[in-house]
C-alpha cells in the first residue's frame, strides 16, 4: 500500500519547514537574549538613579533633624543652648533656677522643632534620667531597657542610629513607629554629661522610598548588622522577613557601597537586586525587580513575532507544496510506472523525453530493463540446457550401494587370487566413500583419523612406500567435531608438493590435540619446504589454479565461513627441511554442530 508521506515531495516540505523553524528559533533566541541584556542594563541604571535620589532626600531630611538636635546642646554664644547644658551638668542650682532654666530651654526647643516635619520628639537627658523634652520622644525607661543609653555612655562614637521601634509601650501602632538618632552631650569641661535623642517618624521611609509604582519591583531598607528589614512597601511580592534564606543571601553578596546582582527566588524566579548603602545611617537600600518584569515589555512583541512566524510557516508549506508538486510530477509518474514492474512485466507504460535529470533517469532505467529482459532469456536458455545435462547425468549415475558391493567383490576376488594389496586398497576406498557420501558437514576427529589412514594407505601404494605416516589423536580430542575434508587437502598438499621428490625416508605426521581451550591440528612433513615469499603468495591468494596449493585457499575460506576471520591456518617452513601447517579451531561437540551449519 502506498504511503503518501514517504514521498520526496513531503520529505522536502518537512525539511524546509524544519530548517525555517530552526532558523526562526535561532534568530528569536539571539534577539530575545540581546533585548533581555539591554533591558537588564536599563533597569540597573534606572534603579541606581532611583536609589541615589531616594537616599539623598532621606539623608537630607535626617541631617536637618540631626542639626536641630546638635543646636540644642552645642556650646556657643547662644545662652539658650547654654542653659540646657547648665541644667544637665550643674547640681548646685536652686529649684527656682531650675524652673527658670527649664522654661527657657523648653521655649528654645519649641522654636527649633516646631516646623520640622517627621520629628516626633526630642529629648535631652543626663545619665540619671533628668530630661528636657519636646513632643513625645522615646522614654528614658525604654532606652535604658534596650541598652541604648549605654551605647552613648560607653562608646566614643559621636552619633548612633536606632532602627524603627515603638517609643512607648502604649504607642504601638504602625503610624507610631520611629527611628532615633542619639548624640552625646558634653559639659563645660568637655566631659560627657548626657545625650540628646531625636525621634524621627518612620513615615519618612514611606515618603522617600515608596515609589507607589504599579510594577512588581520593590524598595527595601535593611540593616546589614542586625540582618533585619527596616522598611518595605505593603504591596511587595517578596517578603524578606518571612524568607530569611533570601535575606541572608542578599546580605552575604553585598560587598561594596553600591552594586547589583541576581538571586533565585522561589516565588518570582530570577530577581535583580540593586543596592546602595547610606554613608550617613549605614543602612542599605535595595531595589528588587523580578526578571520577568524586566522583559515584560518585550513579551507581547515576542508573542506577535511568534504568531507571524507561524503564519509564514503555513505560507511556506503551501508554496513549497505547489512548487514540489510541479517539479516532482514526472518523478511520481516514473515511480508509479516502476511499481508496476514485477515478475515477467518489464515494460514501462510511460515515455519521458525531457532533457533534464528525470529524462536521463528514464532513459537509463529503460535501457536497464531491456538488458534485464535479454539476460532473463539467456538465463532461461542456460537453465534449460543445464536441466537437460543433469537429466542425462542422472541416467548414468551409479547407485552407492552398487559401488560398495562392487568394491567388496574386488576385495573377495583379490583374497581368492592372493593379491592382498588390492584388497587393502579396495577396503580403504570403501571406508573413504562411506564417510565422504554420508551427507554430513561435520565429523568426529576419530572419524577423520580413519579417513586419513584409508587415504594414506591408498597413497602409499601409489608412491611405492616412499614415505611413512603417523596420525596421533589426544584422548580428549577424539570426540571433537571438525568440518569434513578439512585436513585431507593438507595431507594431499604435503604428498604432492613436499614429499614428491623423496625417494625414501619421507615422513608425514598428523596430530590432533587440545591446547588452551582450542583444538589444534598439525600436519607436518620433512619434504622440500616452502620459501617465505611463496608462503605469502599462498596466504594472500596471489596465484591461479595452475600454480598449486588451491586446497589451502579453500580451507581458509571454509574456516572463515564457519568460524569467522579470527580462525585461520598458519604455515611454518624451512626450505629443504620441513613444512608444518597449523589450524586452530573452537572446541565443538556433537550437540553444538547445529550452531555452525
Amino acid at each position: 500500500m502506498k504511503r503518501p508521506f514517504t514521498s520526496i515531495r513531503y520529505k522536502f516540505i518537512f525539511s524546509m519547514t524544519v530548517i525555517f523553524l530552526l532558523f526562526a528559533a535561532a534568530v528569536l533566541s539571539i534577539w530575545y537574549n540581546a533585548l533581555k541584556k539591554e533591558a537588564a542594563s536599563t533597569a540597573i541604571r534606572n534603579s541606581e538613579h532611583l536609589l541615589q535620589v531616594s537616599n539623598t532626600i532621606f539623608e537630607k531630611q535626617v541631617m536637618d533633624i540631626i542639626n536641630v538636635a546638635a543646636l540644642t546642646s552645642v556650646r556657643s554664644s547662644n545662652s539658650l543652648s547654654t542653659n540646657i547644658i547648665t541644667i544637665l551638668s550643674r547640681n548646685d542650682l536652686t529649684d527656682a533656677e531650675i524652673v527658670n532654666y527649664r522654661r527657657t530651654a523648653s521655649d528654645y526647643l519649641i522654636s527649633l522643632c516646631s516646623f520640622k516635619n517627621n520629628l516626633n520628639g526630642l529629648m535631652l537627658s543626663d545619665f540619671d534620667g533628668n530630661t528636657i523634652t519636646y513632643g513625645l520622644p522615646t522614654s528614658f525607661e525604654t532606652m535604658s531597657r534596650n541598652n541604648w543609653i549605654s551605647l552613648v555612655k560607653d562608646s566614643s562614637n559621636t552619633m548612633f542610629f536606632i532602627p524603627p521601634h515603638y517609643p512607648h509601650e502604649w504607642y504601638n501602632t504602625q503610624k507610631d513607629m520611629v527611628f532615633s538618632v542619639l548624640k552625646p552631650v558634653y559639659g563645660f569641661t568637655r566631659q560627657k554629661i548626657g545625650f540628646v535623642n531625636a525621634d524621627i517618624s518612620a513615615n519618612l521611609f514611606e515618603e522617600c522610598f515608596n515609589t507607589s509604582s504599579p510594577s512588581s519591583s520593590s524598595l527595601y531598607v535593611i540593616n546589614q548588622q542586625e540582618g533585619r528589614v527596616l522598611f518595605h512597601p505593603s504591596n511587595n511580592l517578596l517578603s524578606l522577613e518571612s524568607d530569611t534564606s533570601v535575606l541572608s543571601e542578599i546580605i552575604d553578596r553585598i560587598t561594596s557601597n553600591s552594586g547589583h546582582f541576581f538571586i533565585q527566588d522561589s516565588q518570582n524566579g530570577n530577581t535583580l537586586v540593586v543596592y546602595r548603602t547610606s554613608s550617613l545611617t549605614n543602612w542599605t537600600t535595595l531595589n528588587m525587580i523580578p526578571e520577568k518584569e524586566i522583559v515584560s515589555a518585550f513579551t507581547d512583541t515576542l508573542h506577535d513575532i511568534i504568531l507571524i512566524t507561524l503564519v509564514l510557516v503555513a505560507a511556506l508549506i503551501v508554496c513549497v507544496f505547489l512548487i514540489t508538486s510541479l517539479l516532482t510530477q514526472k518523478i511520481r509518474l516514473l515511480a508509479n510506472a516502476v511499481r508496476r514492474i514485477d515478475g515477467d512485466n518489464l515494460d514501462l507504460p510511460i515515455y519521458i523525453n525531457t532533457k533534464d535529470e528525470i529524462g536521463a533517469l528514464f532513459s537509463q532505467f529503460k535501457s536497464m530493463l531491456d538488458r534485464i529482459k535479454d539476460l532473463l532469456w539467456e538465463v532461461k536458455d542456460k537453465e534449460k540446457a543445464k536441466h537437460r545435462a543433469e537429466i542425462g547425468a542422472l541416467q548414468f549415475q551409479m547407485n552407492p550401494h552398487f559401488l560398495y558391493n562392487s568394491l567388496n567383490t574386488i576385495k573377495f576376488l583379490s583374497s581368492l587370487q592372493g593379491a592382498d594389496n588390492i584388497g587393502k586398497v579396495a577396503e580403504s576406498l570403501s571406508s573413504m566413500m562411506h564417510i565422504n557420501m554420508d551427507g554430513r558437514s561435520f565429523i568426529r576427529v576419530e572419524e577423520d583419523k580413519k579417513f586419513l589412514e584409508s587415504y594414506l594407505e591408498i597413497q602409499n601404494y601409489r608412491y611405492t612406500n616412499t614415505f611413512q605416516f603417523q596420525i596421533q589423536v589426544q584422548k580428549d580430542a577424539a570426540a571433537c567435531m571438525i568440518p569434513k575434508l578439512l585436513v585431507q587437502p593438507l595431507v594431499e598438499n604435503a604428498l604432492k608438493h613436499g614429499l614428491k621428490e623423496k625417494n625414501s625416508d619421507g615422513i608425514l605426521l598428523a596430530d590432533y590435540h587440545i591446547d588452551e581451550d582450542c583444538l589444534k591440528i598439525i600436519v607436518e612433513d620433512n619434504g622440500q619446504g616452502i620459501s617465505e615469499e611463496r608462503i605469502q603468495e599462498i596466504l594472500c591468494n596471489n596465484q591461479n589454479e595452475n600454480a598449486g596449493h588451491i586446497g589451502i585457499h579453500n580451507i581458509r575460506e571454509r574456516l572463515h565461513m564457519y568460524f569467522g576471520s579470527e580462525y585461520d591456518i598458519e604455515i611454518i617452513s624451512q626450505p629443504g627441511i620441513f613444512t608444518r601447517f597449523e589450524i586452530i579451531l573452537p572446541l565443538i561437540y556433537d550437540n553444538e554442530v547445529t550452531n555452525y551449519v
